[in-house]
């Protein structure tokens, strides 16, 4: 993984996690951390779908973002540097 798109995953996720239990929406997520929204949705897609949950409200079809019960920033960023030494390690060989 590289650096800049650890920043911006670090980025997405103080944005989740100041939203609190009540979510918040793909497009404001990328407002707040300068992205598009599609940018945001791919980078929760591949990285973050282990810790956050993606839900559709159905009137507007919005996708709202909420952190799994039980997931804080530290211990997702501990998981995501961990998972980027064993890729390395297999990358080596």
């Amino acid at each position: 993984m590289k650096e800049k798109t650890l920043e911006k995953l670090i980025k997405i996720l103080k944005a989740v996690e100041q939203a609190g239990n009540a979510g918040i929406w793909l497009t404001q997520i990328g407002k707040l951390v300068d992205m598009h929204r599609t940018t945001v949705a791919r980078l929760i897609e591949r990285h973050l779908t282990e810790f956050v949950t993606v839900d559709m409200v159905p009137p507007f079809n919005l996708n709202m973002v909420k952190l799994k019960p039980g997931r804080d920033l530290r211990g997702i960023l501990r998981y995501l540097k961990v998972k980027e030494k064993i890729e390395a390690v297999r990358n080596m060989k």
